[in-house]
């Protein structure tokens, strides 16, 4: 794959004949900075070469772009369109930009679906901001639905907010304190009013959705929100989510009852298998196509059986970001394996308390429960790959800004004296002091050449980049 600039980049995003998937392979998900609910996609470093000035243009804009997109392609299709109009209005299980094929995506070709959901928006948000209901008045759709509520339930820090600390004489169900029935009130009292806007704007049938059950992985919407609880147990905490699931998807039917039969709700629980989980809170692409389909079975008043406009397809273990290595294909060692947890476990540290960023202590305090043992690997995976992107991009390409002579010079150095230069380096990129030397230890361990110009290519290699293209000159 040939590496781009960002000006092929733009002209891909604003040819809406050229598909998502040919562009997936140049984005990518930002694991630090993406919210629940709100993935943020950026352009891939190793593909696209883009200076640092054009950083913010180039990368704010994607989950826009994304909606454009689909808008410019429902405005093309509804001219000659005879079928089924919808009008969708949601969060990121309707609209994951580029990197996943959502529920949309694999419900657009069977329907003319005008758009306007925007991934990490709460109920409250798409009330305030009334694009649904301008959108029911323009468009007189036969079908609205929506996608909400997940965010409010399960964002945003929700779960330390009403699960209570761990008791090991009580239930999972027992774990899930009061505050949790006003959040849930709350929350589908905010939807019976978007749905009562809607109609009075025209809507004439709505169908929403319950979401399936989720499994936290150690991740910081999920898992380690509960594991700060004390709650560790990955089978315990399963159950856990499984309530919360349950008795949100109870109190949406309860809420539905009150129209009479003009909404419906999809019950999408049990639909995603156990492979078919893309991160904590988003089925993969195939692992959407169980939600999608029952939903298309609620929208067109079908057995679930009798649906095959969505194929099913082999299901991977776990569809990546572009550009991020899937577990399998980087074997660590013992030692690398504790690097990245302690990396991992730091860079938690840090979202908690960004304080302790300025130290370089090899033992910090631990901000949470000590009973408690997090799976921090994968977050330490995250982290050391965007660093070793940074770093290719710093020394590498033309978008590279800093001393990178002096880093060239430090490739020939001992591996004690480079992990120290690739230590400074990693701080003047802005990653916490007490983070950066075990960053650097892993990448050195991982190839570093004594040639600049053999790292690079080690580097893209890692990353998904040509190994041909040539290193900027230093």
């Amino acid at each position: 794959m040939n590496r781009i600039d960002r000006s092929q980049l733009e002209a891909m995003l604003m040819d809406i004949d050229v598909p998502d998937e040919a562009i997936r392979p140049y984005l990518q998900l930002d694991p630090l900075e993406s919210a629940p609910y709100e993935p943020t996609v950026v352009a891939n470093p190793a593909r696209v070469a883009y200076a640092a000035t054009e950083a913010a243009m180039a990368l704010n804009s994607l989950n826009g772009v994304a909606r454009w997109r689909r808008q410019q392609r429902y405005a093309r299709k509804i001219g000659h369109w005879n079928g089924l109009k919808v009008v969708a209005e949601g969060d990121s299980w309707f609209q994951y930009p580029f990197l996943l094929d959502d529920v949309i995506d694999h419900l657009f070709d069977r329907w003319a679906i005008y758009c306007v959901s925007a991934a990490g928006d709460l109920l409250r948000d798409m009330a305030r901001q009334e694009e649904v209901t301008v959108a029911v008045l323009a468009e007189k759709p036969d079908v609205l639905l929506l996608s909400g509520g997940g965010n409010d339930v399960l964002g945003g820090g929700a779960l330390q907010k009403y699960l209570l600390p761990f008791d090991p004489a009580v239930d999972a169900a027992g774990h899930v304190g009061p505050a949790f029935d006003g959040i849930l009130r709350g929350t589908v009292d905010i939807y019976a009013d978007l749905i009562e806007a809607t109609m009075r704007a025209g809507a004439k049938r709505v169908v929403c959705h319950s979401y399936d059950h989720v499994i936290p992985n150690g991740g910081r919407w999920l898992g380690r929100p509960m594991a700060a609880l004390g709650i560790t147990d990955p089978a315990f905490q399963r159950q856990i989510i499984r309530v919360l699931i349950d008795r949100f998807h109870e109190a949406l039917a309860g809420m539905a009852e009150r129209f009479g039969g003009r909404v419906t709700v999809a019950d999408c629980r049990g639909r995603v298998p156990d492979t078919g989980w893309y991160d904590e809170l988003h089925p993969t692409s195939q692992g959407f196509v169980g939600p999608a389909r029952v939903i298309l079975a609620a929208v067109e008043g079908m057995s679930e059986t009798t649906v095959f406009a969505i194929p099913e397809m082999p299901m991977a273990e776990r569809a990546l970001p572009a550009g991020e290595p899937d577990a399998a294909a980087t074997l660590l060692d013992a030692e690398e394996e504790a690097l990245v947890a302690e990396i991992g476990r730091r860079q938690a540290l840090f979202e908690v308390d960004p304080s302790v960023g300025g130290t370089l202590a090899l033992e910090l305090p631990v901000a949470l429960p000590e009973t408690v043992q997090l799976p921090f690997r994968d977050l330490g995976r995250a982290v050391v790959t965007r660093l070793e992107r940074e770093l290719h991009t710093l020394m590498c390409t033309e978008a590279g800004q800093g001393d990178r002579e002096a880093l060239q010079q430090a490739l020939g150095l001992p591996q004690a004296g480079l992990v120290g230069a690739l230590t400074a380096a990693l701080m003047g990129l802005g990653c916490p002091a007490f983070v950066a030397p075990l960053a650097a230890t892993v990448i050195v361990k991982r190839g570093v050449a004594p040639a600049w110009d053999e790292t690079c290519r080690i580097w893209s290699l890692r990353l998904g980049a040509m190994p041909e293209v040539a290193p900027a000159d230093g």
